[in-house]
């Protein structure tokens, strides 16, 4: 008795599926900084406290309760916040003859390009709804613009960390994503100034490029090349997905395959107070 294994075209597909997801999870720049959560609804909700610590009211203190009394009440007050699930997805065509004919580089650069469309676009949607909630800090250049040889880049992390951290003390970890067009500045900066610079393997996210000051600082094209953005990770916002990256296969015979992959989610932020926006170029 003899058995048949799985055909070619099955084969092809489970490599396009684990390369594409191999590459994409590479690729994300704002994505790998935002928490994940799980939705099976179009629209979704969510309650945003006030940052502010509470206090004593006056005639009821948190300090000095008299014996026997009850405590005071916490007075707090909640934001509901709205966001609705968008989809995600790019197509590309991988061609017969470059099928049969083993042209690597083809496929290889197809399903690149696939996985580089889909992230970008994900991490767009999470920059730009970052940027647009009102309740998010403005930071102050303590120097120059970064690439003004009056430029203070160390004492401008400094104070971002200092302005996040006036409402959440315990944040411990920080990353400031700049566009590409920023990092000769930062590098000369750091180099120059002799503070920490990146060595190979020491990269906590993609696209990090150097951790001056205890922040990581990446680069992504997403962000306004004259704007700096600067986060505390995987709490100031949320991934809400419906579905995680998937991929699919559909064959046309003598014409090639039609490779497709698609996410569904959304961005909530849900600490605005966790980020700091600011000017750094003219």
């Amino acid at each position: 008795m003899t058995f048949e294994g799985p055909s070619q075209e099955t084969v092809r597909a489970t490599a396009y599926d684990l390369s594409i997801k191999q590459l994409v999870a590479f690729a994300y720049k704002m994505k790998q900084l935002v928490s994940i959560g799980k939705s099976k609804s179009y629209k979704n909700y969510f309650f945003r406290e006030q940052t502010t610590i509470p206090t004593g009211q006056s005639g009821n203190a948190i300090k000095g309760i008299p014996r026997g009394a009850d405590l005071p009440n916490a007075v707090l007050t909640w934001e509901q916040v709205t966001s609705r699930i968008e989809k995600y997805g790019l197509s590309s065509s991988i061609d017969d003859e470059d099928i049969r004919m083993g042209n690597l580089d083809v496929r290889n650069r197809t399903l690149k390009r696939i996985a580089e469309g889909v992230a970008k676009a994900v991490d767009q949607d999470i920059y730009d709804v970052v940027i647009a909630d009102g309740g998010i800090q403005t930071g102050t250049l303590r120097g120059g613009y970064w690439d003004e040889t009056s430029a203070a880049i160390i004492k401008d992390l400094a104070f971002m960390k200092a302005q996040v951290k006036a409402y959440y003390d315990n944040a411990n970890e920080f990353v400031c994503v700049v566009n590409p067009n920023v990092e000769p500045y930062i590098l000369h900066y750091i180099y120059e100034k002799g503070a920490q610079a990146q060595s190979a393997g020491q990269s906590a996210f993609n696209g990090q490029i150097g951790n001056p000051a205890g922040v990581n600082i990446i680069t992504s094209d997403v962000v306004d090349v004259s704007y700096a953005l600067f986060v505390h990770p995987k709490t100031f916002a949320t991934w809400k997905e419906v579905m995680p990256l998937e991929t699919d296969v559909s064959v046309e015979k003598f014409k090639g395959e039609k490779i497709s992959a698609c996410e569904y989610g959304t961005t909530e932020v849900h600490e605005p107070k966790q980020v700091v926006l600011i000017k750094v170029l003219k």
